[in-house]
């Protein structure tokens, strides 16, 4: 399992692992020392030595057993080094893979298990990296040195030893058992977190006192209760007789070994002190035989975490180029056309493209989204997969052309469903056409990694995401180079002056989660002096004003319309107002393009514009 653990791509840092592995088995072959030197004093004091004659030899079984100790302290210490530094290196590539999953795989996770492969299944792994390696070899040589130990003394005793093995048969099938039982418990526990999750929230219960279940929700618990009653009970009876055949395996080797000793010893084939070394043996092997026995338990739960963090890494769909490590410069295009759709059409990939088992659980995905990110729909996934067994899926949009100029507004226009949040994803590099282009800043996005894209683009979206830290880290997130003047400055041109002023704080203000402590105007505003700092050639504004009353809406498209002359601006909302401000307008309906002009021009018209501007959204 180790050696499954370390395909994964890791690297054991040799210079310390090396000295792990020999102090390891140092630790374990000096005890052994110390019944044979035992039984050689005792064998000299029954021969009448003096206590200071036997002095020396007890001193070195001091020595040895102080060194012994010293070995395990040092080989545990840098072991838990070497060991967690593995299992911190993998939980590394975890995150990096969850990092750069395409977001539309996103819409196929629940966003807990996402927490628990890099808290609970590291923590199942851990064991893998840190104890069970040493743990292992400590084992194998202690008994290996005992096994030489006892052949010194006599071989009579080491052909009793191989009854060891044999003796451990029922505690090997117990554990064999108990594992087993610790698959199925780990299985009812996770029906018990759901159902619990599942239940519990607000909503949840609102729902089930509405629909009378609660006597029902209570009856499925009692199965689950019930079920892991029947395990626990079954775990701890055969842990039980782990405890007994274990106690009793000891108990007849001594028996033997007594017998051996006593039928050598009446013949003068060895001496009383190796009788006596011989029984300390038995009690010296418990240790070692323990720890090999004993790491059945930890693999099979580091075995279950490793499964599905195997699932994610070698995943075809996990670390898609969608995202890069490094974002790279694109290359310079001298052109004032900053966004550019030539012939564009999309249409949803096959749920099976994005998402990646042991992570995917469409029914509590997509909870967490947000903003354009939340027009994705989830039917759409599954019936890109019923379609893709016949015709090719329908396309969200089709052949969809516009450019956005620098120093122009151009707004997008629709009904729900009409295409409008999929024009931001592509537009953001988030999806690739499935045919014709997508160009920002003169570059192809389907030749850039989303992080190569992002360089060109900033996003003002209806629900702005702040994290719980000062709004100086807020503002600085990305951008560590940005001085406090810069971000004062950029505060004050989003018209955020007055309030900056009055936070006692300042720049030090915590927002609170996700910017609580702000209204949602505050957040908007906060949200552009970002785009402000980031100083991109192309803003898009999702629904940026659309939680806003009117006096506020107006004051924050005044910000933006004074941040927006030197940049190209792509607005999608549904409110008229934001709209009407546009150069241009883009009417979608059904994925293409039905009209487009200024908004005078599409009311003059009185097509598809005028009619959804009457009924007022757009």
């Amino acid at each position: 399992m180790l050696r499954r653990a370390l395909q994964l791509g890791l690297e054991i840092d040799w210079r310390r692992g090396t000295p792990v592995l020999l102090l390891t088995a140092l630790a374990a072959i000096l005890p052994v020392g110390l019944p044979i030197l035992l039984g050689r004093a005792i064998d000299a004091a029954l021969q009448g030595a003096e206590f200071g004659q036997l002095l020396p030899l007890l001193g070195l079984v001091a020595l040895i057993a102080v060194a012994g100790a010293v070995a395990e302290l040092l080989a545990n210490a840098l072991g838990a080094w070497v060991g967690y530094a593995l299992s911190w290196q993998l939980a590394r590539r975890l995150y990096g893979a969850l990092l750069r999953l395409p977001l539309l795989s996103y819409f196929t996770i629940n966003p807990g298990v996402l927490g628990s492969r890099l808290t609970n299944d590291m923590r199942l792994i851990d064991p893998l990296f840190a104890t069970v390696p040493m743990a292992t070899v400590h084992g194998w040589v202690g008994l290996a040195a005992v096994a030489v130990g006892l052949g010194l003394i006599n071989l009579w005793f080491l052909a009793a030893f191989v009854l060891v093995p044999l003796a451990l048969l029922a505690v090997r099938f117990a554990e064999g058992r108990i594992n087993a039982t610790i698959r199925e418990s780990y299985e009812v526990n996770a029906r018990a977190a759901l159902q619990i999750e599942s239940t519990t929230t607000g909503d949840a219960v609102s729902l089930v006192r509405q629909a009378r279940a609660t006597a029902a929700e209570e009856a499925r618990f009692a199965e689950i209760a019930d079920q892991s009653v029947k395990i626990a009970a079954a775990m701890d009876n055969w842990r039980a007789v782990i405890v007994v055949a274990y106690r009793l395996c000891f108990d007849l080797i001594t028996v033997v070994f007594l017998g051996i000793g006593v039928s050598l010893a009446s013949v003068g084939q060895v001496s009383i002190g190796s009788v006596v070394s011989a029984l300390f043996f038995v009690g010296l092997v418990r240790q070692p035989l323990g720890e090999v026995v004993g790491q059945r338990y930890p693999l099979v739960r580091a075995g279950m975490g490793l499964g599905r963090i195997e699932d994610v890494l070698q995943s075809p769909n996990a670390g898609l180029g969608s995202v890069a490590a490094t974002a790279k410069a694109p290359a310079p295009q001298a052109t004032d056309v900053v966004l550019a759709f030539e012939g564009v059409s999309y249409a949803y990939p096959l749920r099976a493209q994005i998402a990646v088992k042991s992570l995917s659980d469409v029914a509590a995905a997509n909870a967490s989204m947000s903003g354009f990110l939340a027009g994705v729909s989830l039917t759409g996934l599954e019936q890109s997969a019923v379609e893709a067994q016949g015709d090719a899926p329908s396309a969200i949009i089709e052949d969809v052309s516009f450019e956005v100029r620098r120093g122009e507004t151009v707004a997008i226009a629709g009904q729900s469903g009409s295409g409008k949040s999929t024009i931001i994803s592509l537009a953001c590099g988030i999806v690739r056409p499935r045919a014709g282009r997508v160009l920002v800043a003169g570059n192809d996005t389907r030749e850039l990694a989303e992080e190569d894209v992002w360089r060109s683009v900033s996003l003002v979206s209806q629900d702005v995401y702040l994290r719980d830290a000062s709004l100086r880290d807020n503002l600085r997130y990305g951008l560590d180079e940005a001085t406090d003047a810069q971000l004062t400055e950029a505060l004050e041109r989003a018209g955020l002056g007055a309030l900056l002023a009055q936070l006692p704080e300042k720049l030090d203000t915590n927002v609170g989660q996700r910017g609580k402590r702000f209204s949602g105007g505050e957040r908007q505003r906060i949200a552009i002096a970002r785009a402000i700092l980031r100083d991109r050639p192309l803003l898009i504004l999702d629904e940026a004003t659309s939680h806003l009353d009117t006096e506020r809406e107006e004051s924050v498209l005044d910000a933006i319309e004074a941040i927006a002359r030197d940049r190209a601006v792509l607005v999608v909302a549904h409110r008229l107002s934001a709209v009407e401000r546009a150069d241009r307008v883009v009417m979608l309906e059904r994925g293409r393009i039905v009209e487009r002009g200024s908004h005078a021009q599409l009311l003059a018209s009185d097509g598809a514009y005028a009619r959804m501007h009457r009924r007022g959204t757009a």
